[in-house]
């Protein structure tokens, strides 16, 4: 039993192909788990004798800490793929979790910006090497809807000039085609031609997004840092994170008429009703729009 841990996020990064961070997540919610169980140290036997019942005062518990909705439903998908490793290991016959329903979240839209908001920022970078580059960062992400995890994993033979094209790594190692549009293309070549030999420490380093201290691979954290001077110079009230970016892309593309299977398969969504949160988005658009320009509204 006292490999069962390791075992299981092997199998969360090997087979399932989960990303550092969500095995790191998934983890932590095991450790939290097994903690209420009152498991000290680990003991794992706890876990495989429970029941639904077990669970559910698990989530009674959760709640009394005030935990969000959203935290908890997270930490049941967590012991859901947990217990479905432990059924394909054969250590437990029956998955408690099919008996546990998660908490319900209350949904949030996500946050998009107008295009004539956002369109300020691209005119602020200037032209030297570390410009050259927040620009190609900003044209991408919006250009693309790329994930910010994705492009601060985005290494040189993954742009395809030829097809002005970018082949992305996204989440489960689903790796798919994201096309880029004339502005996001001349901003990430010229870079690549005059900003990024400039950065460039190591002849090893592949990474196309470069620290210009260190020659390194940007950080997500980095990323957002560079946003945020540019929002600063903005002099507006708006709050620009990279992940704003990738909605603005996906609700513009809807908005102008972009088939929404088409913009699933660009963002990387497994799921259709993932992509669907999209058109509520747009709706809510389009009554605002109404409500400022209609003068019965």
């Amino acid at each position: 039993m006292i490999d069962l841990y390791d075992r299981y996020m092997q199998y969360l990064t090997g087979e399932k192909g989960a990303s550092l961070n969500t095995s790191a997540a998934y983890g932590r919610d095991l450790v939290d788990y097994l903690e209420f169980l009152e498991a000290e140290p680990p003991a794992y036997e706890e876990a495989l004798t429970a029941d639904h019942l077990t669970v559910r005062r698990y989530l009674m518990d959760l709640q009394k800490r005030g935990m969000s909705k959203s935290s908890m439903a997270r930490k049941m998908s967590s012991l859901r793929s947990f217990y479905r490793f432990l059924v394909r290991e054969e250590m437990v016959s029956d998955n408690p979790m099919t008996l546990v329903s998660s908490p319900k979240e209350n949904k949030k839209l996500p946050k998009f910006i107008h295009y004539e908001d956002l369109s300020g920022i691209f005119l602020l970078p200037d032209h030297s090497p570390a410009g050259l580059r927040d620009l190609a960062i900003l044209e991408v992400l919006y250009g693309g809807g790329l994930r910010v995890s994705e492009l601060c994993s985005l290494e040189l033979p993954q742009y395809l000039k030829t097809i002005h094209s970018l082949k992305v790594m996204g989440k489960g190692r689903k790796e798919r085609l994201v096309p880029l549009g004339t502005s996001a293309v001349k901003a990430l070549e010229e870079y690549l031609e005059r900003g990024r030999p400039a950065l460039v420490k190591d002849e090893e380093v592949r990474s196309i997004f470069l620290n210009q201290r260190n020659g390194r691979g940007l950080t997500r954290r980095a990323i957002q840092d560079i946003i945020n001077k540019y929002v600063e110079r903005m002099a507006t009230n708006l709050k620009i994170s990279p992940h704003m970016l990738r909605h603005s892309y996906a609700t513009h593309m809807l908005e102008n008429g972009a088939d929404i299977r088409i913009i699933q398969e660009l963002l990387g969504h497994s799921r259709l009703s993932t992509t669907q949160i999209y058109t509520h988005i747009t709706k809510s658009h389009m009554k605002e729009v109404y409500d400022h320009a209609h003068p019965r509204s």
